[in-house]
């Protein structure tokens, strides 16, 4: 079927998770320590992060979660009562550092331009926040690329959920069968196997080929096959 409108995943599949936000996890986690040097082992040790290097040690839920999805577990190691309040810390410390060093893999802005400038609409879907990720596709000068960008919090729900990704349906108005979903996680491939749209898997984030393979409808090690098989330039 031909592919009239697409909808990217962002961490792992546009941007490079660990050299985009690990300044950005360093300082959540140093905040929330402040001066608890036990504290901070156990949030690295739960985040399998390291704050004097700056990079994940292992895979770590943090790559795949929301926020909201770790943020009480956090709130009972440092004893806070309040959840939201935990929340709230993280989101706000996140994007005050989400911009610093945001790093787009190979091609892909020119990808993106190019499904533009054929006349694709495009979309984001991100278990992030969307002021997250408004930023950062800002600062990659994809700001007005998108017609449509949701994070955890838009209200569509997250993945692996389909929310997200029906509610991009609705936005273009297109049948979800003719939506391609990209993205680099089981996440990804499950909420648009969900969602009846076709499953493009990127080996670029955390998730091996062998393991993306069952649960993909084409597999790719970059960004750059993409736009010819969504112009149609590549046998579907």
């Amino acid at each position: 079927m031909k592919i009239k409108a697409v909808l990217f995943d962002r961490d792992g599949t546009l941007t490079d998770f660990d050299s985009t936000w690990g300044p950005a996890i360093a300082e959540v986690l140093r905040e929330l320590a402040g001066d608890d040097a036990g504290a901070l082992a156990t949030l690295e040790e739960m985040s399998l992060f390291s704050v004097e290097q700056k990079r994940f040690t292992g895979p770590s839920l943090l790559k795949v979660q929301a926020p909201a999805d770790y943020s009480a577990r956090w709130a009972q190691v440092l004893g806070e009562p309040d959840p939201t309040a935990m929340l709230e810390r993280i989101e706000a410390t996140l994007l005050r550092h989400c911009g610093t060093n945001v790093t787009p893999f190979d091609g892909v802005v020119e990808t993106l331009n190019g499904l533009v400038g054929a006349g694709l609409p495009i979309g984001l879907a991100t278990n992030g926040t969307e002021a997250s990720a408004r930023r950062q596709m800002e600062i990659l000068g994809l700001g007005d690329a998108f017609t449509f960008l949701a994070g955890y919090d838009s209200g569509h729900g997250r993945k692996p959920e389909p929310g997200q990704l029906l509610a991009f349906a609705r936005h273009v108005g297109f049948d979800p069968g003719e939506i391609a979903m990209v993205g680099d996680s089981l996440h990804d491939m499950h909420a648009a196997e969900a969602a009846g749209m076709i499953r493009i898997a990127v080996t670029t984030g955390a998730v091996s080929r062998a393991e993306l393979e069952p649960a993909a409808d084409h597999v790719f090690d970059s960004m750059h096959p993409l736009l010819a098989l969504a112009t149609g330039e590549l046998a579907a």
